[in-house]
């Protein structure tokens, strides 16, 4: 007997998954989605409206000797799905989280008719071969099949070559630094793993984006910082010379864990292996700008910038080096630069704004505040408003109105954030009490509390001190300490 054909693609509310094309469509327009969770929303079609488990999800979209952190993979994952489908996570339409257990498409799919396809001219015929070839092992990686390797079938330097692409895109999602980037650069990542499970530098990808997230606070530290660890730990078993899977292992060591050893060693081997990384120089110069070693920091802060001038993230942070060695003008004229220079770049403006304000530039420091919300709320207006009604301390009154609401509604807030806030209005023990829950969240802005001019209204609190102490950084020298106050508490392995 015949099997049934299988289907094309499925079909459910205004959407349309086209397997044949490898597209989503919305009443006919292609939506954009990458591979990986179109495979997704493919899988859950196919059994809606049925719940589909992780494991079964996970078996599904990897092979099974790729390791991956399940939970954050497929929650990355499924968050694009659903914003390809428009679909709101505290109140879907078409994709159901059923806590602990899976997920579903809350709504049927048909199921689209196999079709024939079109005959291809005979100039299209080499090409099309091509492409079944790749296609065919493409689908033989993922069901587990067969390792995509050089000795395996003809075709596979396709497939590699389709990963690769799948790691270049990722890379340049990765490069934006918001949290829309960041988590496209996983799926893009994620998807170079399925086509090659042994790909290290989609690894190092995925570990450097997941510690990103964590480090500008999209995502809570700790729930960031895991699958970063373990990403960089399977790059390094695959590559173990790879310098970004080190510097994404110095990362977790430095701000997971407050390993400042391992952090340090890690950071070496990085230096090592690509010294004309720009990357591996930022890193090490905000690691040296927290130990009080602030000539140091710009000078290596100044390196990456020479190796990629036009960053709009290293001409920041020089300014923020600038800032954190007390050099306040020079500071605003690197970050004048930094925001001629990418004048769409939010941190560019934030960190204006705060230089400003320490340095009692109150009106220069309005105008970077009005700057910096445009950029990242659509309009600056409601800045102006607040402060000509209530002046400069209305403005930190509004934003602590404004964060608290969002850390009360569960949604998460940077602790630090608040603390800036009641510290620039001389609030000690309020922010002393957000200080302490930054601290149990193990924000990343922790490693620079010795050298942080804002927090100068807090420093000779005992609690304050308490906290330095605890992550490792020594009050009485205003630096931190790369030896470690206790035994590494970095684990040997989470695989």
């Amino acid at each position: 007997m015949n099997k049934a054909a299988a289907p094309a693609g499925f079909r459910f509310g205004p959407f349309e998954v086209d397997l044949v094309e490898g597209v989503l469509r919305r009443r006919g327009t292609e939506v954009p989605i990458q591979d990986l969770p179109l495979r997704l929303l493919a899988v859950l079609a196919e059994r809606s409206p049925s719940l589909v488990a992780r494991d079964e999800l996970r078996r599904a979209l990897w092979p099974p000797d790729t390791h991956l952190d399940a939970d954050a993979s497929l929650n990355t994952a499924v968050a694009r799905v659903r914003e390809a489908l428009g679909d709101e996570p505290g109140d879907p339409r078409f994709v159901v989280t059923v806590p602990r257990r899976g997920y579903k498409l809350a709504v049927p799919a048909e199921p689209l008719a196999a079709r024939r396809p079109a005959p291809l001219p005979r100039t299209a015929v080499a090409a099309g071969a091509v492409l079944l070839i790749l296609a065919a092992v493409a689908f033989a990686v993922r069901q587990g099949a067969l390792r995509p390797t050089s000795a395996t079938v003809p075709g596979v330097s396709e497939s590699r070559s389709v990963a690769h692409e799948h790691l270049l895109i990722g890379r340049h999602h990765a490069d934006r630094r918001s949290r829309d980037g960041l988590e496209k650069a996983i799926a893009s990542f994620q998807s170079a793993v399925a086509l090659e499970p042994d790909n290290a530098a989609a690894y190092s990808g995925l570990a450097g984006a997941y510690a990103l997230l964590g480090i500008y606070d999209y995502w809570r530290p700790r729930e960031a910082f895991g699958p970063a660890e373990t990403m960089a730990r399977r790059a390094l078993e695959l590559d173990p010379g790879s310098g970004e899977a080190r510097l994404a292992m110095a990362l977790a060591a430095a701000v997971g864990h407050w390993d400042w050893q391992t952090a340090a060693s890690q950071l070496d081997l990085a230096m090592e292996l690509a010294p004309n990384s720009a990357e591996v120089w930022y890193w090490r110069g905000a690691f040296l700008s927290a130990q009080g070693r602030h000539e140091e920091a710009v000078a290596d802060t100044q390196r990456a910038l020479a190796l990629d001038p036009a960053s709009p993230v290293f001409n920041a942070a020089l300014a923020w080096r600038l800032f954190e060695a007390r050099r306040g003008e020079d500071a605003v004229a690197q970050s004048h630069r930094a925001t001629e220079l990418a004048p769409g770049y939010y941190d560019a403006w934030d960190n204006l704004k705060w230089i400003q304000l320490t340095l009692g530039n109150e009106a220069e420091a309005v105008e970077a505040w009005t700057r910096a919300d445009e950029i990242d709320y659509g309009g600056g207006e409601g800045v102006l408003e607040v402060y000509r009604a209530r002046g400069l301390g209305g403005l930190h009154r509004e934003s602590i109105r404004n964060q608290t609401e969002r850390w009360e509604k569960g949604a998460y807030q940077s602790p630090y954030d608040v603390v800036l806030e009641y510290a620039a209005l001389r609030e000690v023990e309020a922010a002393l009490v957000w200080l302490e829950r930054s601290f149990g969240e193990r924000e990343t802005d922790l490693i620079s509390l010795a050298v942080d001019p804002r927090l100068d209204p807090l420093r000779g609190e005992p609690r304050f001190a308490t906290i330095l102490a605890e992550i490792g950084i020594a009050p009485d020298r205003g630096s931190a300490s790369l030896e470690p106050r206790r035994p590494s508490s970095l684990p040997v392995s989470r695989e």
